[in-house]
């Protein structure tokens, strides 16, 4: 499996970079993987599904989001998916691909649909949120409950003022870095809510996640119940957050949905 490794640039001057997979047989949709809050190009999913969907036939395009780097999405501000995700949608589009499905993972899940729901980008013929979180605005109450939430939000909030944003903090949870500006950034984001986002998004619409995480995986979890039109909606038995060892089933899956699209199109 060939994997280019490629650099993107963003309309507001950042550099990411990324992996494109190559399909030797290409198909007629390609596909843009956006990775969640600890991801980067180069991660569990981030290396095992692309892979997988350029064997298959779909080329796919996996890129570090802002704020990633040694110490992970340490730094990110959230509306700084929008130039992110635009960016690896100009790549692709000016590599020829004409159609392109666009999938997120984890926190990815909710910035795909945020871009969508705000920019409404053509260039984006489906969409797929795997495992996605519900929102960003609650993500460090969640990492935080088994501490003392408010007080982590208001030590975040008084660092933020003083201008000390870049200041990381520690979580005896996790494991991973994070600074004060994230946190805060993150819980004052608002309009993030995946599934207040997903009605206004008119396009065939994957939702998927592991049968481990389908009680925080509120997302799929709803969606499963009462699926709307245009959508497919899998719970992978077995499954946890990154598919360990469900690989194969996750890009079984995602591969037959892009097949279907194609036969749909055509």
């Amino acid at each position: 499996m060939l994997a280019e490794l490629v650099k993107l640039q963003t309309s507001d001057g950042m550099t990411h970079y990324g992996a494109l997979y190559h399909a030797e047989k290409q198909k007629g949709i390609a596909v843009v993987l956006v990775h969640g809050l600890t991801g980067r190009f180069v991660g569990e999913v981030e290396s095992a599904l692309p892979p997988l969907l350029a064997a298959a036939g779909h080329p796919c395009l996996v890129a570090n989001n802002r704020g990633n780097g040694f110490m992970g999405a340490a730094t990110e501000r959230f509306s700084g998916c929008i130039p992110d995700i635009a960016s690896a949608l100009d790549f692709m589009q000016g590599r020829g691909f004409r159609q392109i499905a666009l999938l997120g993972h984890s926190k990815g899940g909710v910035k795909v649909a945020y871009y969508m729901a705000q920019k409404k980008d053509d260039r984006a013929i489906a969409l797929g949120i795997l495992s996605p979180a519900s929102n960003v605005h609650d993500i460090y109450q969640r990492l935080t409950s088994m501490q003392n939430p408010d007080g982590f939000l208001e030590q975040a909030r008084k660092l933020v003022e003083e201008g000390q944003g870049e200041t990381i903090l520690h979580l005896d949870n996790w494991p991973f870095f994070v600074s004060a500006g994230t946190v805060w950034d993150h819980h004052t984001t608002t309009g993030d809510d995946v599934l207040g986002l997903l009605p206004s998004i008119p396009l065939p619409t994957l939702a998927a996640c592991g049968e481990q995480e389908l009680e925080w995986c509120q997302v799929v979890a709803t969606l499963q119940k009462s699926p709307p039109k245009n959508y497919q909606v899998h719970v992978i038995p077995g499954a946890d957050h990154v598919y360990t060892g469900c690989e194969a089933e996750l890009g079984k899956i995602v591969i037959e949905w892009l097949d279907n699209l194609i036969q749909i199109s055509g």
